[in-house]
């Protein structure tokens, strides 16, 4: 083989720039290609170095005998076309082989062995073909399978971006359909080509409790099954404390959380009707309250609501009712009017409320006036106050001694004092015979020395007359309850 003497430059990659092993069958297919490069190398070291020396030994004529003239140096000879063109195209595989590794010690810095896939397999396929055609001396056709891994190589680089895009997709769809390892295997890829990716990162945590959760929600269902809700709500939320994007335990925590709502909802709607009918209305509107937080807007809540506005009323109804009914058995009228008042400002179509103060402010007015009268009972020696007297014994009718025993023994009393000022009383008129005397609203009784009246009691006047003699007039007041009365009517002034 024919060689060219001058240096040749070898690219071997460092320990430096050493990537991540290849994985599979492409890391084998990369230390063949080393090897078999490290090989060529040392041929090459060998035909360059130790050849020349050996064809120099066999080409050197006998020594020749001492003082003889030593043979003339033969010219060396000229390199062919042929030579000169193996070793450019050895020249240019062998750059082109740095170019590669160069390119392929990046990509692996940068994971290609994990996302490379069966594409970077191919690469590492094309490397070892162009090092077999280096080791057979074939540097053109070597040139060529590096200039191939060269372009795959760049493709690859340009595809990390769809590829990053996939492996997003690939790993959300298996994280959707709960399959841990598809997803782990997924957002593997997405970290290597993405460190530092927040979304992947986050889709690696899920991928990593896919399995806690998927177990947690089963046996979440487990006790929905036995009607078990809030140990169901607990093993949801352990669920999304470690995932909280799994579409499977948000919807189950948020149909069972539904489902609670709804049962503490009826719970609190019995509570609070119950309560109603039992008249604790504290206790029926905090329970409302609670049903209104659970279930804003609720129409049973507002027709609980309703319901309880209508027994609130009936009870105040009521206690003004009892407390009416109390005061007129104590014949206490003028307070029941005001509690039936009372009940009228709070329904004013309540006919008991209406009568019940109608019939109250009647009582109350006739005890005023009774009172009256027997505060005052001289009033009655007058015609007018007695006539009030018996138009009041008339409007107060019969009365029952038993259901309103003050009123009856008022107007006992009363008709007893109508009575008694209108029995006469005794009243003895004394003179001296020369008096004319005349007692108005009685009459003219003449002379005499003493004369007996049987008058009512009120206030009467006597006047008396005699010639000569100036008039007297003489007022006298008969009251009720006396005995007897008397009265000197005398003209002694005269004239």
């Amino acid at each position: 083989m024919e060689n060219d003497q001058r240096p040749v430059t070898v690219v071997f990659p460092g320990p430096a720039e050493a990537a991540p092993a290849p994985r599979g069958r492409g890391a084998a297919l990369r230390w063949i290609a080393i090897g078999l490069l490290c090989v060529m190398m040392l041929t090459l070291l060998a035909v360059l170095v130790v050849l020349p020396d050996l064809v120099a030994d066999r080409t050197a004529p006998d020594a020749a005998p001492p003082g003889s003239a030593p043979p003339a140096a033969a010219p060396p000879a000229a390199p062919t076309p042929d030579a000169k063109r193996l070793a450019r195209d050895k020249r240019e595989a062998e750059r082109l082989l740095g170019m590669a590794l160069r390119t392929q010690t990046e990509l692996e810095s940068q994971g290609v062995a994990v996302w490379g896939g069966q594409d970077y397999d191919a690469v590492m396929d094309s490397l070892a073909a162009g090092d077999a055609e280096m080791q057979a001396q074939r540097y053109a056709q070597a040139g060529r399978q590096y200039e191939d891994v060269i372009a795959k190589l760049e493709a690859l680089r340009a595809s990390m971006a769809a590829r990053m895009v996939a492996a997003m997709e690939s790993g959300e769809a298996a994280l959707g359909s709960e399959d841990g390892p598809s997803a782990r295997a997924s957002f593997e890829v997405a970290l290597a080509i993405a460190p530092h990716d927040a979304r992947a990162q986050q889709g690696m945590q899920r991928a990593r409790v896919v399995e806690e959760v998927v177990a947690l929600v089963a046996a979440g269902r487990a006790h929905e099954a036995r009607d078990e809700l809030d140990a169901a709500q607990e093993n949801y939320a352990a669920a999304l404390a470690l995932d909280a994007l799994a579409p499977t335990a948000r919807a189950a925590h948020a149909d069972v959380s539904a489902r609670i709502r709804a049962r503490d909802f009826r719970n609190a709607m019995s509570v609070a009707l119950a309560a109603i009918d039992d008249g604790d209305f504290a206790a029926s509107r905090a329970a409302l309250e609670r049903a209104d937080t659970l279930e804003p807007g609720s129409p049973e809540v507002a027709d609980a609501r309703r319901r309880l506005a209508l027994g609130v009323q009936r009870s105040r109804i009521e206690s003004h009712r009892a407390k009416a009914q109390a005061f007129e058995r104590d014949e206490r009228w003028r307070e029941a009017s005001g509690h039936y008042a009372d009940v009228l400002v709070i329904d004013s179509n309540a006919a008991f409320a209406r009568t019940g103060r109608d019939k109250s402010l009647a009582r109350a007015r006739i005890h005023d006036e009774l009172d009256g009268f027997l505060a005052e009972p001289q009033r009655l020696r007058d015609a007018v106050p007695r006539d009030n007297a018996r138009r009041v014994l008339a409007a107060a009718g019969e009365v029952d001694g038993e259901s309103e025993p003050k009123l009856a023994a008022k107007l006992e009393r009363l008709a007893r004092a109508v009575d008694i000022a209108e029995t006469p009383i005794e009243v003895r008129l004394q003179s001296d015979n020369l008096t004319d005397v005349t007692v108005y609203r009685v009459g003219s009784l003449g002379r005499f020395a003493s004369r007996d009246l049987l008058l009512p009691p009120g206030t009467y006047v006597a006047v008396g007359t005699r010639d000569g003699y100036r008039d007297v007039r003489v007022e006298f007041t008969v009251n009720i309850g006396e005995a007897s009365t008397d009265v000197s009517v005398r003209c002694q002034e005269k004239i």
